[in-house]
């Protein structure tokens, strides 16, 4: 690990897909609720789309959120997933590659 922050090769393949996922879904968010689209429902709607079970992406989540990459709010009844900065290394490394599909990049609000 270099400067303490994990890097893509730290992550297995599901890990690797399902951030790229969650990575677009901030890269919608507005400057106003930069989380509005990365609800844990849709992460997982979204990410049954690369073959995953339901399961596994709740396991992944998890991890991710084990490796402090991510944290889950609770807010109004839904999860949010969002963003930490010990991801800051991985995002901008995923973003180059086809684990992200997002035409707009994903530029973390603080």
């Amino acid at each position: 690990m270099r400067n303490n922050f994990l890097t893509e090769k730290d992550l297995d393949v599901n890990e690797k897909k399902v951030f790229g996922r969650i990575i677009d879904m901030w890269s919608l968010g507005s400057e106003e609720d930069p989380y509005s689209e990365s609800t844990e429902s849709e992460v997982i709607k979204y990410s049954k789309t690369d073959g995953l079970s339901e399961e596994q992406i709740l396991k992944v989540l998890d991890n991710l959120e084990g490796h402090k990459l991510i944290r889950r709010d609770e807010v109004n009844g839904k999860a949010y997933i969002k963003y930490n900065a010990e991801a800051v290394q991985i995002v901008k490394e995923l973003q180059k590659t086809a684990y992200s599909h997002s035409r707009i990049k994903f530029i973390p609000h603080h």
